[in-house]
């Protein structure tokens, strides 16, 4: 069984589609594609890291990107098989100037993940080091596969 991702904003992502198609097409978009058009009031301005998922025949191993997040504001939970990162990032102090484009996204954020039965949830690790956060999730003994030797037969 793989992990599964589970984010609630995804059913935005189609009504943000069209209304930036829409809004560029009558002229009232800037086109840029930003998350942070002008028009763009479909999809709530969320933050959502990015998370790549490898498995090894031991592990599962989930690495999110969150540059500029502090380890002290990240926290990784697991409830009833269900990995759950969340933290949030903050702009780094105050300017006096305004901005006048901003694409970067700050806030807080939630990303959930269905864990596989056969895992052990006792033996999570999770490291955040140079701006990406690795999650381990080792395997149980019973899913790993295991070498069967083939014996001849006289």
């Amino acid at each position: 069984m793989a992990l599964v991702r589970w984010q609630p904003a995804d059913i935005f992502d189609l009504s943000r589609d069209a209304n930036r198609l829409f809004g560029n097409f009558w002229g009232n978009g800037n086109g840029n594609g930003s998350a942070n058009d002008t028009n763009d009031t479909a999809r709530p301005l969320v933050w959502r890291p990015s998370v790549d998922i490898a498995e090894s025949k031991d592990e599962y191993v989930l690495s999110a990107d969150l540059p500029g997040a502090s380890r002290d504001d990240l926290e990784v939970t697991v409830v009833d098989g269900r990995l759950t990162i969340s933290g949030q990032r903050t702009k780094n102090g105050e300017s006096e100037e305004k901005s006048t484009h901003t694409e970067r996204l700050y806030g807080t954020f939630t990303r959930s993940f269905d864990l596989p039965a056969a895992v052990s949830a006792d033996r999570i690790t999770a490291i955040y080091r140079d701006g990406v956060l690795t999650v381990t999730v080792p395997k149980a003994e019973e899913a790993k596969p295991k070498q069967i030797e083939v014996k001849i037969s006289a």
